[in-house]
Protein backbone atom coordinates (compact mmCIF):
# COMPACT_ATOMS: atom_id res chain seq x y z
CA UNK A 1 0.00 0.00 0.00
CA UNK A 2 2.77 2.14 0.71
CA UNK A 3 3.95 4.45 -2.59
CA UNK A 4 0.36 4.30 -4.09
CA UNK A 5 -1.69 7.27 -4.64
CA UNK A 6 -5.02 7.60 -3.49
CA UNK A 7 -7.77 10.35 -4.42
CA UNK A 8 -10.59 10.53 -1.88
CA UNK A 9 -14.38 11.47 -3.15
CA UNK A 10 -16.20 12.71 -0.63
CA UNK A 11 -20.02 12.96 -1.09
CA UNK A 12 -21.44 15.41 1.52
CA UNK A 13 -25.45 15.42 2.30
CA UNK A 14 -26.65 18.65 2.53
CA UNK A 15 -28.85 17.54 5.65
CA UNK A 16 -27.17 17.84 8.88
CA UNK A 17 -26.72 14.46 10.81
CA UNK A 18 -26.09 12.32 8.10
CA UNK A 19 -23.27 10.15 7.21
CA UNK A 20 -20.38 11.93 4.87
CA UNK A 21 -19.86 8.96 2.39
CA UNK A 22 -16.04 9.20 1.26
CA UNK A 23 -14.59 6.95 -1.85
CA UNK A 24 -11.04 6.55 -1.68
CA UNK A 25 -9.32 4.73 -4.85
CA UNK A 26 -5.96 4.58 -6.45
CA UNK A 27 -5.24 7.36 -8.45
CA UNK A 28 -5.03 4.50 -12.05
CA UNK A 29 -8.83 3.51 -11.17
CA UNK A 30 -9.52 6.84 -11.19
CA UNK A 31 -8.46 7.72 -14.86
CA UNK A 32 -10.01 4.31 -15.93
CA UNK A 33 -13.08 5.28 -14.65
CA UNK A 34 -12.83 8.83 -16.51
CA UNK A 35 -11.83 6.82 -19.31
CA UNK A 36 -14.64 4.56 -19.53
CA UNK A 37 -17.32 7.69 -19.61
CA UNK A 38 -15.79 9.54 -22.17
CA UNK A 39 -16.19 6.44 -23.95
CA UNK A 40 -19.85 6.05 -22.78
CA UNK A 41 -20.63 9.72 -23.90
CA UNK A 42 -18.48 9.42 -27.17
CA UNK A 43 -20.56 6.00 -27.96
CA UNK A 44 -24.06 8.05 -27.14
CA UNK A 45 -22.74 11.01 -29.13
CA UNK A 46 -22.30 9.01 -32.12
CA UNK A 47 -25.29 7.23 -31.45
CA UNK A 48 -27.70 10.43 -31.76
CA UNK A 49 -26.28 11.47 -34.60
CA UNK A 50 -26.45 8.20 -36.37
CA UNK A 51 -30.03 8.08 -35.58
CA UNK A 52 -30.34 11.91 -37.16
CA UNK A 53 -28.79 10.91 -40.19
CA UNK A 54 -30.88 7.60 -40.35
CA UNK A 55 -34.08 9.92 -39.94
CA UNK A 56 -33.14 12.49 -42.40
CA UNK A 57 -32.39 9.79 -45.49
CA UNK A 58 -35.21 8.12 -44.20
CA UNK A 59 -37.81 11.50 -44.77
CA UNK A 60 -35.75 12.20 -48.49
CA UNK A 61 -36.42 8.78 -49.48
CA UNK A 62 -40.00 8.95 -48.66
CA UNK A 63 -40.66 12.51 -50.00
CA UNK A 64 -38.73 11.15 -53.34
CA UNK A 65 -40.63 8.01 -53.26
CA UNK A 66 -43.92 10.32 -52.84
CA UNK A 67 -42.73 12.40 -55.53
CA UNK A 68 -41.95 9.17 -57.87
CA UNK A 69 -45.64 7.95 -57.72
CA UNK A 70 -46.88 11.19 -58.40
CA UNK A 71 -44.61 11.86 -61.18
CA UNK A 72 -45.50 8.53 -62.56
CA UNK A 73 -49.58 9.36 -61.68
CA UNK A 74 -49.03 12.50 -63.93
CA UNK A 75 -47.36 10.70 -66.51
CA UNK A 76 -49.73 8.26 -66.93
CA UNK A 77 -52.09 10.28 -67.25
CA UNK A 78 -50.44 12.29 -70.23
CA UNK A 79 -50.25 8.85 -71.96
CA UNK A 80 -53.75 8.81 -71.86
CA UNK A 81 -54.41 11.60 -72.43
CA UNK A 82 -52.21 11.77 -75.52
CA UNK A 83 -53.80 8.26 -76.88
CA UNK A 84 -56.99 9.83 -76.56
CA UNK A 85 -56.00 12.59 -78.94
CA UNK A 86 -54.36 10.06 -81.14
CA UNK A 87 -56.96 7.85 -81.51
CA UNK A 88 -59.34 10.59 -82.26
CA UNK A 89 -57.16 11.95 -84.60
CA UNK A 90 -57.38 8.48 -86.66
CA UNK A 91 -60.96 8.61 -86.36
CA UNK A 92 -60.49 12.41 -87.99
CA UNK A 93 -57.91 11.08 -90.60
CA UNK A 94 -60.50 8.13 -91.84
CA UNK A 95 -63.57 10.65 -91.71
CA UNK A 96 -61.42 12.77 -93.96
CA UNK A 97 -59.77 9.85 -95.85
CA UNK A 98 -64.35 9.44 -96.07
CA UNK A 99 -64.99 12.63 -96.96
CA UNK A 100 -62.32 13.01 -99.87
CA UNK A 101 -62.92 9.79 -101.13
CA UNK A 102 -67.07 10.37 -101.29
CA UNK A 103 -66.64 14.26 -102.89
CA UNK A 104 -63.91 12.37 -105.80
CA UNK A 105 -60.71 14.83 -104.45
CA UNK A 106 -57.65 13.88 -105.75
CA UNK A 107 -54.58 14.76 -103.94
CA UNK A 108 -51.94 17.28 -105.32
CA UNK A 109 -48.51 16.99 -106.37
CA UNK A 110 -46.33 15.24 -104.18
CA UNK A 111 -48.93 14.61 -101.41
CA UNK A 112 -50.78 12.21 -104.58
CA UNK A 113 -51.17 8.50 -103.19
CA UNK A 114 -51.66 9.82 -99.49
CA UNK A 115 -55.28 10.09 -98.83
CA UNK A 116 -56.57 12.65 -96.48
CA UNK A 117 -53.33 14.59 -95.91
CA UNK A 118 -52.54 18.12 -96.33
CA UNK A 119 -52.71 21.32 -94.54
CA UNK A 120 -50.12 23.01 -92.71
CA UNK A 121 -47.20 21.52 -91.90
CA UNK A 122 -44.58 21.97 -88.88
CA UNK A 123 -41.59 19.68 -88.19
CA UNK A 124 -41.46 16.53 -86.90
CA UNK A 125 -39.59 17.39 -83.79
CA UNK A 126 -42.65 19.85 -82.99
CA UNK A 127 -45.91 17.92 -82.97
CA UNK A 128 -44.54 14.59 -83.06
CA UNK A 129 -45.35 11.80 -80.33
CA UNK A 130 -42.90 8.81 -78.97
CA UNK A 131 -43.42 5.83 -80.78
CA UNK A 132 -43.48 4.04 -77.13
CA UNK A 133 -43.54 5.73 -73.85
CA UNK A 134 -41.27 4.96 -71.12
CA UNK A 135 -41.94 3.05 -68.04
CA UNK A 136 -39.82 4.43 -65.95
CA UNK A 137 -40.72 8.28 -65.24
CA UNK A 138 -36.98 9.50 -65.41
CA UNK A 139 -36.57 7.87 -68.88
CA UNK A 140 -37.89 10.08 -71.64
CA UNK A 141 -40.10 12.03 -69.26
CA UNK A 142 -39.09 15.54 -70.94
CA UNK A 143 -40.12 14.19 -74.27
CA UNK A 144 -43.23 12.60 -73.34
CA UNK A 145 -43.90 16.46 -71.54
CA UNK A 146 -43.18 18.24 -74.27
CA UNK A 147 -45.19 16.35 -76.96
CA UNK A 148 -47.74 16.61 -74.61
CA UNK A 149 -47.99 20.66 -74.70
CA UNK A 150 -47.13 21.02 -77.95
CA UNK A 151 -50.23 18.54 -78.49
CA UNK A 152 -52.48 19.95 -76.13
CA UNK A 153 -51.61 23.27 -76.81
CA UNK A 154 -53.30 23.36 -80.23
CA UNK A 155 -55.88 20.78 -79.98
CA UNK A 156 -57.84 20.22 -76.58
CA UNK A 157 -60.15 17.23 -75.59
CA UNK A 158 -62.97 19.29 -76.57
CA UNK A 159 -61.57 20.95 -79.73
CA UNK A 160 -61.10 17.27 -80.44
CA UNK A 161 -64.61 15.85 -79.87
CA UNK A 162 -66.26 19.04 -81.22
CA UNK A 163 -64.28 18.31 -84.58
CA UNK A 164 -65.24 14.28 -84.51
CA UNK A 165 -68.99 15.40 -84.04
CA UNK A 166 -68.56 17.75 -86.67
CA UNK A 167 -67.09 15.41 -89.55
CA UNK A 168 -69.87 12.73 -88.56
CA UNK A 169 -72.18 15.47 -88.56
CA UNK A 170 -70.80 15.81 -92.11
CA UNK A 171 -70.73 12.44 -93.01
CA UNK A 172 -74.25 12.12 -91.92
CA UNK A 173 -75.38 14.55 -94.52
CA UNK A 174 -73.44 13.00 -97.57
CA UNK A 175 -74.83 10.22 -96.65
CA UNK A 176 -78.21 11.01 -96.53
CA UNK A 177 -77.65 13.36 -99.95
CA UNK A 178 -76.17 10.14 -101.39
CA UNK A 179 -79.18 7.95 -100.58
CA UNK A 180 -81.21 10.81 -101.63
CA UNK A 181 -78.92 11.28 -105.37
CA UNK A 182 -79.67 7.66 -105.58
CA UNK A 183 -83.54 7.59 -105.75
CA UNK A 184 -83.34 10.91 -108.19
CA UNK A 185 -83.46 10.19 -111.50
CA UNK A 186 -80.35 11.35 -112.93
CA UNK A 187 -79.95 8.93 -116.54
CA UNK A 188 -81.86 8.57 -119.37
CA UNK A 189 -83.94 5.70 -119.50
CA UNK A 190 -82.73 4.74 -122.76
CA UNK A 191 -79.12 4.86 -124.21
CA UNK A 192 -78.51 8.24 -126.07
CA UNK A 193 -76.38 6.66 -128.51
CA UNK A 194 -79.51 4.51 -129.98
CA UNK A 195 -82.22 6.92 -129.33
CA UNK A 196 -83.21 10.21 -130.45
CA UNK A 197 -86.25 12.20 -128.87
CA UNK A 198 -89.09 12.35 -131.25
CA UNK A 199 -91.58 14.79 -128.83
CA UNK A 200 -90.60 17.18 -125.99
CA UNK A 201 -92.36 17.78 -122.89
CA UNK A 202 -95.05 20.72 -122.99
CA UNK A 203 -97.65 22.27 -125.51
CA UNK A 204 -97.57 20.25 -128.81
CA UNK A 205 -99.40 19.49 -131.66
CA UNK A 206 -101.27 16.07 -131.15
CA UNK A 207 -100.45 13.53 -134.14
CA UNK A 208 -103.65 12.06 -133.90
CA UNK A 209 -106.40 15.10 -133.52
CA UNK A 210 -103.56 17.65 -134.82
CA UNK A 211 -104.81 20.01 -132.17
CA UNK A 212 -102.42 21.35 -129.80
CA UNK A 213 -102.39 19.61 -126.14
CA UNK A 214 -99.89 19.81 -123.53
CA UNK A 215 -97.80 16.64 -123.25
CA UNK A 216 -97.04 15.23 -119.88
CA UNK A 217 -93.65 13.19 -120.88
CA UNK A 218 -90.75 13.17 -123.63
CA UNK A 219 -91.15 11.22 -126.84
CA UNK A 220 -87.65 8.72 -126.82
CA UNK A 221 -87.88 7.36 -130.61
CA UNK A 222 -85.11 3.88 -130.90
CA UNK A 223 -85.46 0.71 -132.27
CA UNK A 224 -88.25 -2.43 -131.79
CA UNK A 225 -86.76 -3.98 -128.39
CA UNK A 226 -84.31 -1.35 -127.09
CA UNK A 227 -83.32 -1.77 -123.41
CA UNK A 228 -85.10 0.47 -121.16
CA UNK A 229 -83.44 1.13 -117.59
CA UNK A 230 -84.52 2.70 -114.22
CA UNK A 231 -82.71 5.89 -114.01
CA UNK A 232 -82.18 5.96 -110.29
CA UNK A 233 -83.13 3.31 -107.46
CA UNK A 234 -86.58 2.91 -106.41
CA UNK A 235 -89.64 -0.20 -106.09
CA UNK A 236 -91.92 -1.14 -109.43
CA UNK A 237 -95.55 -0.06 -107.99
CA UNK A 238 -97.37 -0.52 -111.73
CA UNK A 239 -96.69 -3.27 -114.34
CA UNK A 240 -99.45 -3.34 -116.42
CA UNK A 241 -101.47 -2.15 -119.54
CA UNK A 242 -102.56 1.47 -118.97
CA UNK A 243 -104.72 3.00 -121.26
CA UNK A 244 -103.30 4.89 -124.09
CA UNK A 245 -100.23 4.24 -122.91
CA UNK A 246 -99.90 0.43 -123.12
CA UNK A 247 -97.87 -1.70 -121.55
CA UNK A 248 -96.37 0.46 -118.65
CA UNK A 249 -93.68 -0.06 -115.81
CA UNK A 250 -94.31 2.94 -112.90
CA UNK A 251 -91.25 2.81 -110.54
CA UNK A 252 -91.72 5.23 -106.99
CA UNK A 253 -88.08 5.99 -106.39
CA UNK A 254 -88.84 7.86 -102.98
CA UNK A 255 -91.46 10.23 -101.25
CA UNK A 256 -90.41 12.77 -104.10
CA UNK A 257 -89.70 11.22 -107.69
CA UNK A 258 -92.10 8.72 -109.47
CA UNK A 259 -91.50 7.77 -113.36
CA UNK A 260 -93.46 5.74 -115.84
CA UNK A 261 -92.75 4.35 -119.05
CA UNK A 262 -95.32 3.60 -121.39
CA UNK A 263 -95.49 1.60 -125.03
CA UNK A 264 -93.42 -0.95 -123.60
CA UNK A 265 -92.94 -4.11 -125.56
CA UNK A 266 -92.74 -6.35 -122.51
CA UNK A 267 -91.72 -6.18 -119.19
CA UNK A 268 -88.31 -7.11 -117.35
CA UNK A 269 -89.80 -6.15 -113.68
CA UNK A 270 -92.88 -7.40 -111.74
CA UNK A 271 -95.10 -5.20 -109.13
CA UNK A 272 -93.27 -4.56 -105.88
CA UNK A 273 -89.80 -5.39 -107.19
CA UNK A 274 -86.42 -3.37 -106.24
CA UNK A 275 -84.44 -1.83 -108.77
CA UNK A 276 -81.01 -0.30 -108.91
CA UNK A 277 -79.82 2.57 -111.04
CA UNK A 278 -79.08 0.96 -115.03
CA UNK A 279 -80.76 -1.71 -114.42
CA UNK A 280 -83.21 -3.39 -117.39
CA UNK A 281 -87.17 -2.75 -116.60
CA UNK A 282 -88.08 -3.48 -120.07
CA UNK A 283 -88.33 -2.81 -123.69
CA UNK A 284 -89.11 -0.44 -126.56
CA UNK A 285 -92.24 -1.07 -128.00
CA UNK A 286 -95.32 0.36 -129.89
CA UNK A 287 -97.96 -0.87 -127.64
CA UNK A 288 -100.82 1.61 -127.11
CA UNK A 289 -101.59 4.55 -128.96
CA UNK A 290 -98.21 4.98 -131.00
CA UNK A 291 -97.23 6.20 -134.20
CA UNK A 292 -94.20 4.51 -133.82
CA UNK A 293 -91.64 2.39 -131.83
CA UNK A 294 -90.97 4.82 -128.99
CA UNK A 295 -90.67 5.36 -125.23
CA UNK A 296 -93.21 7.74 -123.39
CA UNK A 297 -90.83 8.57 -120.23
CA UNK A 298 -92.89 10.87 -117.54
CA UNK A 299 -91.61 12.48 -114.34
CA UNK A 300 -93.71 13.43 -111.33
CA UNK A 301 -91.87 15.41 -108.76
CA UNK A 302 -94.65 15.76 -105.57
CA UNK A 303 -96.86 14.09 -107.28
CA UNK A 304 -96.78 16.72 -110.68
CA UNK A 305 -95.47 16.64 -113.81
CA UNK A 306 -92.28 17.57 -114.61
CA UNK A 307 -90.08 18.15 -117.50
CA UNK A 308 -87.66 15.08 -117.65
CA UNK A 309 -85.00 16.23 -119.60
CA UNK A 310 -83.31 18.18 -117.45
CA UNK A 311 -82.64 14.98 -115.23
CA UNK A 312 -81.28 13.21 -117.71
CA UNK A 313 -77.64 14.07 -116.97
CA UNK A 314 -76.11 12.12 -119.93
CA UNK A 315 -77.56 13.02 -122.58
CA UNK A 316 -75.84 15.56 -125.29
CA UNK A 317 -77.34 18.93 -124.69
CA UNK A 318 -76.56 20.41 -127.92
CA UNK A 319 -77.80 17.54 -130.14
CA UNK A 320 -81.65 16.45 -130.30
CA UNK A 321 -83.78 15.38 -132.89
CA UNK A 322 -86.77 17.12 -132.14
CA UNK A 323 -90.13 15.74 -134.92
CA UNK A 324 -92.67 16.78 -132.82
CA UNK A 325 -95.76 15.41 -134.32
CA UNK A 326 -93.50 12.68 -136.62
CA UNK A 327 -93.09 9.23 -136.58
CA UNK A 328 -92.35 7.66 -132.78
CA UNK A 329 -94.90 10.26 -131.00
CA UNK A 330 -96.91 9.01 -128.84
CA UNK A 331 -100.44 10.31 -127.33
CA UNK A 332 -100.75 11.56 -124.03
Amino acid sequence: MIGKKYHTLVIMPSTPGKKIIKFALPSFCWRIFFVIMAVILLWAGLGTWSLYQHKQITDRSLRLLKESLLTRSQLEDKKQKIEYLNSQLEKIRKQSVYIRNFLGLEPQGKARGKIGQGGKEVSPQAFSVPPSLPSDPEVGSEQLSFAYSNLTSRLSRQDITQLHTDLDRIIETLENRQKEMEHTPSISPVDPRKSWISSVFGMRISPFTGRKHFHLGIDIAGWKGTPIMAPAKGRVNLVRRWGALGLTVRIRHNSTYTTEYGHLLKSAVKKGQYVERGDIIGYMGNSGRSTGYHLHYGLKKNRKHVNPFPYMMDWDRNYSLLAAGGKGAGKR
